[in-house]
């Protein structure tokens, strides 16, 4: 029995470019839900960048924040968990970094900027190396293997053919800081419904009873997945949570 539904943003939520917000559809469809569930959001964005549309949805339930390395909740803005990187490593990530020309975006930091222009001083969240080429993402995600403890993963960039590496402490995925949420709420992995678009929500799948892929979703996903629902375009996310909880939205 589903009892929660936890889903990403950026390409599943929203459309997959900067100033991307959720379908009136989709904000109808989440107003619905929770009255049968809890509904949570799982994002690899800071919650800088993500609390306006946690408000948009009007989300209530404690939230996975920047890729797995924070729960918070999303009234209070208070921190229930959270598993950082250590300064060692941020050093390590960043001096990596400085080869290349791309901005990078640290934790809670306003925006992004060249790596050379980072001061790796004390432990963090999550680092983005933001639109990298992807013949560039290859070398570097190989370089940061070389760092013990870390977990990378490859994200669809908002700029075409290019993608945004998400690097946190190797217990700081979508995975482990669900587990902790489940503890939190309560739940079992079966009471769980998860909703992705990118392989950094492989993770979130490990830990849901029952898996969707967004229609504009990796392969890797749509194979883990139990379900294939339609794209972010087409408001694949309100109509696979339709579907599930048998909710009659007028569209």
């Amino acid at each position: 029995m589903i009892k929660a539904i936890i889903f990403d943003l950026d390409g599943t939520a929203i459309p997959n470019e900067e100033n991307g917000m959720p379908s009136q559809r989709l904000k109808e469809t989440v107003a619905k839900a929770k009255q049968q569930v809890k509904v949570s959001v799982a994002t690899g964005r800071p919650i800088s960048n993500a609390l306006h549309i946690l408000q948009s949805l009007k989300i209530t339930s404690p939230c996975v924040i920047a890729g797995g390395t924070q729960i918070i909740d999303p009234i209070t803005l208070e921190t229930l968990w959270k598993k950082e990187l250590s300064a060692d490593q941020v050093r390590e990530i960043i001096t990596i970094a400085k080869a290349y020309p791309y901005d990078v975006w640290i934790s809670n930091q306003n925006n992004a900027s060249p790596a050379i222009e980072k001061i790796a001083i004390q432990p963090e969240q999550i680092i983005f190396i933001m639109t990298v080429s992807k013949k560039d993402t290859k070398i570097i995600v190989q370089k940061l293997a070389q760092i013990p403890d870390i977990s990378t993963h490859e994200v669809i960039s908002w700029t075409p053919d290019h993608l945004d590496i998400h690097i946190t402490h190797k217990d700081a995925t979508k995975k482990h800081a669900l587990e902790e949420l489940l503890k939190l709420e309560n739940l079992a992995k079966e009471n769980i419904m998860a909703v992705g678009d990118a392989n950094n929500d492989l993770p979130l799948f490990e830990v849901a009873g029952f898996k969707v892929a967004m229609g504009n979703g990796s392969d890797r996903l749509k194979e883990a997945a139990d379900y294939i629902t339609d794209s972010v375009e087409e408001d694949g996310l309100a109509k696979a949570i339709e579907k599930k909880l048998s909710l009659s939205v007028r569209y």
